[in-house]
């Protein structure tokens, strides 16, 4: 068995133009091609004006988008964005124009609130920060921030999944997210602001860590239980809403939502470092 890959695809029309169900379809098909999803849910997702379409697949046996980004996007499209994961790494890549040449980089995610909940009273970093302790006994914190984590969306629908194939139930332990729900995840990397950082992973006085973008979950870590035993684990559910990418949100026009330029500066030492490897 192959590494699974979590694609997240984002086909944009050209100005003037809308893509519809049928044509929403029609693109989905071209990127599973014979061999479909390799153990990852299709789904497929339309703006409702028909200004783009998003499509979630496991590209791990399927290389048909090369085809797609070389026949239909330069000619049919506005542009087209992908987000990737791959099970063996830790961090989602994101790209666009061509799934070949990208330009690739990290792929930084954000979030605006902080919610832990801790075995005492007091907060678990930074308590000079503006933290409010809830009736719920969580301790709170509204903070603009951004880290890089990876995306999995494997679940049990077998190598060759299609739009049609049914969805099994999610653990008890899933995180639901816009499209399919996360049973794994990985630790945040990255993250800023940096005095953030003992909250990225396994904290001595927290139970639950929740990051939150808009009021929604974002990135979920506790002690939940494994195969052999307890264990601190990560739930991951970051989506196109909160990609703070900055080529992306300048797309987008929303580059109200930029991090500060040296967190983009250290991703950027970060992926020239694995580039050289």
């Amino acid at each position: 068995m192959s590494n699974i890959f979590t694609d997240a695809i984002r086909v944009h029309a050209r100005p003037g133009d809308r893509i519809d169900a049928v044509e929403a379809q029609w693109i989905t098909w071209i990127l599973l091609g014979r061999r479909g999803s390799y153990h990852v849910p299709v789904l497929i997702r339309r703006e409702p004006d028909g200004a783009y379409v998003d499509i979630q697949y496991g590209s791990g046996k399927s290389p048909d988008i090369v085809n797609f980004c070389e026949d239909h996007a330069p000619y049919l499209y506005g542009a087209i964005w992908g987000r990737h994961y791959n099970e063996g790494s830790d961090r989602d890549v994101i790209w666009q124009d061509d799934v070949n040449d990208g330009p690739y980089r990290y792929c930084r995610y954000g979030f605006d609130e902080v919610r832990v909940t801790t075995t005492d009273d007091r907060p678990p970093v930074a308590p000079e920060a503006p933290w409010r302790r809830h009736p719920d006994g969580s301790w709170r914190l509204s903070v603009n921030g951004s880290y890089l984590t990876g995306n999995c969306r494997q679940a049990d629908v077998g190598p060759m999944a299609t739009p049609t194939t049914p969805l099994p139930d999610p653990p008890p332990t899933a995180l639901p997210t816009p499209t399919t729900p996360n049973d794994w995840g990985d630790p945040l990397r990255s993250i800023d602001p940096r005095w953030l950082a003992p909250l990225a992973d396994e904290h001595p006085t927290a139970t639950l860590v929740e990051y939150r973008w808009r009021g929604r979950i974002v990135h979920r870590a506790r002690e939940d239980d494994d195969w052999d035993g307890p264990s601190w684990q990560h739930r991951c559910a970051d989506d196109w809403d909160n990609c703070l990418d900055p080529e992306f949100l300048r797309a987008t026009g929303a580059t109200d939502l930029l991090a500060p330029d040296e967190v983009y500066a250290r991703d950027r030492a970060e992926w020239e470092k694995r580039a050289a490897r």
